[in-house]
């Protein structure tokens, strides 16, 4: 039985819209660094990832990705011209990013033991098994609601998001606007315990 140690390499890949809307549906305002330090445990923390779509009305998310670039993830966007664009262009754009969240993961894999992945989107089955294949060890995180049951058979684990609630909401009302003083960390540095904590969450 797979057992997390000190010395074993993790990645975070984040399906943002999907884990946005699973956090909505909890009433929940989650804290991204919180469940990236969550889902890591003991592990080293080599990269969190982070893929969304975005619009020129998307000011507010504008701002919480400006946010993640600068504690440490790895942002992947694609703009959208409009919500309001055909059903058809919708998913052009959900399919390019679930191409990049997989390329990504792929390239990596051979620097990692683990690598989790917070969608609950089936189609990322065949990545699931692409990386067990290469010898990793894969976690799922997503809500019950929203994820694959093929999805959760194929990891080697799965852990419900609404199971971690209380670990990684964002306490406390929403704090007033205010700018991000926080500095980009060193490139070398993989610890996420050493970022300030502001407020990671956004309505957008």
């Amino acid at each position: 039985m797979y057992t997390p140690s000190p010395s074993d390499r993790v990645a975070i890949f984040i399906d943002g819209e999907n884990i946005h809307y699973s956090a909505k549906h909890l009433n929940m305002r989650l804290d991204y660094l919180k469940l990236c330090r969550k889902l890591a445990g003991p592990r080293r923390l080599v990269r969190s990832y982070f893929y969304t779509a975005v619009s020129s009305q998307s000011e507010g998310k504008i701002d919480f990705i400006n946010f993640l670039r600068l504690n440490g993830f790895k942002v992947v966007i694609k703009e959208i011209k409009s919500f309001n664009e055909t059903e058809q262009g919708g998913r052009s754009v959900r399919s390019s990013l679930d191409m990049e969240m997989a390329i990504d993961a792929l390239e990596l894999s051979p620097k990692l033991d683990s690598v989790i992945l917070c969608t609950g989107d089936g189609d990322f089955r065949a990545l699931v098994d692409a990386l067990g294949r290469r010898g990793l060890h894969v976690e799922i995180c997503a809500l019950r609601e929203m994820t694959s049951t093929d999805l959760i058979a194929t990891a080697d684990r799965y852990t419900d998001l609404a199971s971690l609630k209380d670990e990684v909401a964002l306490a406390g009302s929403p704090p007033p606007p205010r700018g991000i003083k926080n500095e980009l960390p060193p490139a070398d540095n993989d610890d996420f315990n050493t970022f300030k904590v502001q407020d990671t969450s956004f309505d957008f």
